[in-house]
């Protein structure tokens, strides 16, 4: 059958990166351009990717996954047939993607990914948004985790044998589990750390991890960490306190703690109606640390508490749950990645195959927010992607 579909859809070969000295721009090169800073081929050096071939076509690979995870092909015919007409792509057999893809280690991507974040493309964007921020004078980092479903099995190979299967991970059985920390402090956001567990994985278990992909970052000197009630450990509270390493979380109601003093009470007036704020100092029940705690009761009498090493003197009640407020930022990049990706529809049967699919996708949703940093649109992430489906190999004229 794969014969066949090659057969079908061969053309004559054109080059990945063809001449473009000679005309405008196109929405293809741009959108690649920000890929074009990184060295793909010292990866596949550092990975044995085709050690014992002439042509190994890395580089072409990486495009046409990164171009499948914004526009996801129902088949690999179809995705064939896309590199053969679609610019800055070399064609690829719908069988040689699937051999490569399933046989490539997939971390070659990975680092791929984080060279591309590491670029002094991105320094400079994440700066120049930074510096548009009103009352925030650091960056703030949000932790999260989704969900990814699984539409077919997905097989582990045996590390000795390739051709012997250890287990399978059903669609019944939960799915993956995309564990993230985003830089969510500008109107872009970006991955910083990534980690791919199996779908029944508690979360706290992947705090540590990705935050060691945080600290990396030369522009994160000193961040803001952002979380949720997933990641409530009390002794990793206190180590951050001692580390000082800020961060701003929700405490559950049921929490015990001690009042060792009332800060201020200040109550906030806007549409919605009046709303209370007490900023305290607390103790965290058999901690022997102190901590802040904001108390913010709502119109309607529920109360949400804020729990932040962040100091009253520098941040007051309003500024915290402001800060804390931007973590929807990574639950929308969650969103923009299952409505707009192909973050969970992929086409490989194994395990290294969706990983190196999975990672391709983020270096695709990476160069989309490239794309639409260079070129301001209308309609955000929906439009961005929409122009790049439709308008892949023609000249791109100015957004603004």
């Amino acid at each position: 059958m794969a014969s066949t579909v090659e057969s079908q859809t061969r053309r004559s070969p054109k080059p990945a990166v063809p001449d473009e000295s000679h005309r405008s721009p196109t929405t293809a090169s741009e959108f690649y351009s920000l890929l074009d800073a990184v060295d793909s081929e010292s990866t596949a050096e550092q990975f044995d990717i085709g050690t014992y071939n002439e042509k190994h076509d890395f580089d072409n690979h990486l495009r046409i996954g990164a171009f499948e995870g914004i526009n996801r092909s129902d088949s690999l015919a179809e995705l064939a047939e896309k590199t053969d007409t679609h610019d800055q792509m070399a064609y690829m057999a719908a069988s040689t993607f699937s051999r490569r893809t399933n046989d490539r280690d997939y971390r070659a991507v990975v680092r791929v990914l984080f060279e591309l974040l590491h670029t002094p493309q991105l320094y400079h964007q994440r700066g120049v948004q930074r510096k548009r921020l009103e009352q925030i004078d650091r960056a703030i980092v949000a932790t999260d985790a989704t969900n990814l479903t699984l539409t077919r099995s997905v097989a582990i190979p045996s590390e000795v044998h390739d051709d012997e299967v250890l287990h399978e991970i059903q669609p019944a059985d939960g799915g993956l589990k995309l564990n993230l920390a985003a830089r969510v402090d500008g109107e872009y956001k970006h991955p910083l750390g990534v980690t791919v567990t199996a779908g029944d994985t508690r979360e706290p278990t992947q705090f540590d991890h990705l935050q060691s992909d945080v600290e990396v970052f030369a522009d994160l000197d000193s961040p803001i960490r952002v979380f949720d009630r997933g990641y409530l450990d009390y002794d990793r509270f206190c180590a951050m306190k001692r580390r000082d390493e800020d961060f701003v979380t929700l405490l559950r109601s049921d929490a015990r703690v001690d009042v060792l003093e009332r800060v201020q009470d200040v109550e906030i007036t806007d549409e919605a109606g009046t709303r209370s704020m007490s900023d305290q100092r607390i103790e965290l029940a058999e901690t022997d640390e102190e901590f802040r705690r904001i108390v913010v009761e709502d119109v309607e009498g529920e109360e949400i508490q804020y729990l932040t090493t962040l100091s009253p003197a520098e941040y007051d009640p309003v500024d915290v749950v402001r800060i804390y407020t931007l973590r929807t930022l990574i639950e929308i990049l969650f969103r923009e990645l299952k409505q707009y990706t192909n973050v969970e529809n992929f086409h490989s049967k194994s395990l290294n195959g969706v990983l190196f699919e999975l990672f391709c996708t983020l270096i695709g949703y990476v160069l989309m927010e490239w794309f639409r940093h260079c070129h301001p649109l209308r309609g955000g992430v929906p439009e961005a992607i929409r122009k790049l489906r439709t308008r892949w190999n023609q000249s791109l004229p100015s957004y603004g």
